[in-house]
């Protein structure tokens, strides 16, 4: 990379240094030209009445070559400048007029020719004056000494200036990729367990961002490592408690302690069933974080598939003086789900009403027809949720606080799993507050028109 980063350097250099010494050779070369052409104006202008006056009478430059231009001189300008020549070009490049007899019909080259004053007869140049009887040598002599003495000086400067941006782009090359390398460093020692680590951001001023994801990389993976630990404490905790029920109470059965009998069978059942439900919650938990959900649809009426799990909790809310109450519309919604699946989001959904409403307080349950789709709202009565955790909940390995510490902090693993499977079925699962009190959770399903 750094290898990279200093040819980068040499090659922005001489692009550089190339065009520029191209432009500045182009603009000497733009500004002697502008130079001599003001000075032929200069020198020619006291000929310019004469032959404007010659064409307008003649109508075209015949005769013009029996001119005495040596007479012309001497009543044209001041014996002081009677060492200057005179030639004129005709529009096309033909000398018509010159000292020198033996240049007549000669051609002058047109980087030559706008070097000449114009002559300007009604708005239209006729020819061109030149105060020489040489009009090739006006420019080309001293052209090409400026132009040799310009590559020789771009030369120079081109060698200087490699030789600077060498030692530039090693010392920017190195100063740019001083963080690079910290947070490189950084990175494999946070990939080796070091997530406490984080990088200072003190040499990194304009890459200051590289740093910021690297420390908010270091410290997400902290806090997941840390959550997921308590989280395997909670989940071997919630393993043991009905593993050691179970083994009491087996071992109960063997000492004559319990009488084996259907009540006993129901108790080993109902703490088996929660080690199922847990397991059951693990599995469904890896399989959203890899993404495969399998889903095994079929079709169902909407509003009957929900009654028939709001008869079951119906039971269990009455142990809270809860009232579980669905509110049903006169229509069918036939729609195609995975019933296992989704069976689980309301028993999620239902039993996390359960825990949070006050005994003697009502769940209600309605299902709303949108243009596209079918929302189940479900409503509590209970203490409602922060408005900073509304999408918190959700978290995947997100704790709950203990009762006894007051507010809601979370709904455990149920809600992470329950937003998978919707998410899976092309829905929506979210959290709101209900404008009256409480909490709601709004699980919107697609419904074709």
């Amino acid at each position: 990379m750094s290898n990279r980063m200093r040819l980068s350097y040499l090659v922005v250099a001489l692009v550089t240094l190339t065009v520029a010494s191209l432009t500045a050779i182009l603009f000497l070369r733009f500004t002697m030209v502008k130079y001599v052409q003001e000075n032929q104006i200069k020198d020619s202008m006291p000929f310019q009445v004469f032959f404007e006056d010659y064409y307008q009478t003649k109508g075209s430059w015949n005769g013009v070559n029996q001119v005495d231009i040596q007479k012309l001189i001497d009543e044209s300008i001041d014996e002081k400048n009677s060492h200057y020549g005179l030639t004129l070009v005709g529009i096309d490049g033909k000398i018509l007029l010159s000292e020198n007899e033996a240049q007549y019909g000669d051609i002058v080259r047109r980087s030559s020719l706008v070097l000449g004053a114009p002559v300007i007869v009604s708005g239209e140049k006729v020819a061109y004056l030149y105060s020489s009887s040489r009009p090739e040598s006006v420019l080309p002599t001293m052209d090409a000494e400026l132009i040799k003495g310009s590559l020789v000086a771009t030369g120079w400067a081109m060698v200087i200036g490699l030789i600077i941006a060498v030692v530039m782009s090693m010392i920017m090359t190195r100063i740019l990729l001083r963080p690079v390398k910290t947070t490189i460093e950084a990175v494999k020692k946070i990939s080796k367990g070091e997530l406490n680590l984080r990088v200072s951001l003190e040499p990194y001023r304009e890459m200051a961002e590289l740093g910021e994801a690297v420390n908010d990389m270091a410290y997400e993976l902290e806090r997941n490592q840390r959550v997921q630990k308590y989280m395997l404490m909670d989940i071997a905790h919630d393993l043991r408690t009905p593993l050691s029920v179970q083994k009491a109470t087996l071992e109960a059965f063997e000492d004559k302690v319990y009488p084996f009998d259907e009540e006993g069978l129901a108790l080993l059942k109902m703490q088996n069933n929660q080690l199922v439900h847990l397991v059951e919650d693990l599995r469904l938990l890896t399989l959203s974080a890899a993404g495969i959900f399998t889903l095994k649809k079929k079709e169902v009426e909407l509003q009957a598939y929900i009654q028939e799990i709001v008869n079951y909790f119906e039971s269990i809310y009455a142990k809270k003086d809860l009232h579980l109450i669905f509110n049903k519309r006169d229509e069918n919604y036939l729609i195609n789900i995975d019933t296992h699946l989704m069976q689980r989001v309301f028993e999620n959904l239902f039993q996390n009403a359960f825990q949070y409403s006050p005994e003697g307080g009502e769940v209600r349950v309605r299902v709303l027809r949108m243009i596209n789709r079918l929302d189940v709202i479900i409503t509590d009565q209970g203490p409602g949720i922060p408005e900073n955790k509304l999408d918190t909940i959700f978290n995947r390995y997100y704790r709950v606080k203990p009762s006894s510490q007051g507010s809601v902090e979370g709904l455990g693993l149920g809600l992470t799993i329950s937003r998978s499977i919707v998410e899976a079925h092309g829905g929506k699962l979210f959290a709101r507050n209900s404008p009256k009190h409480g909490a709601e959770f709004v699980l919107e399903l697609p419904y074709p028109v």
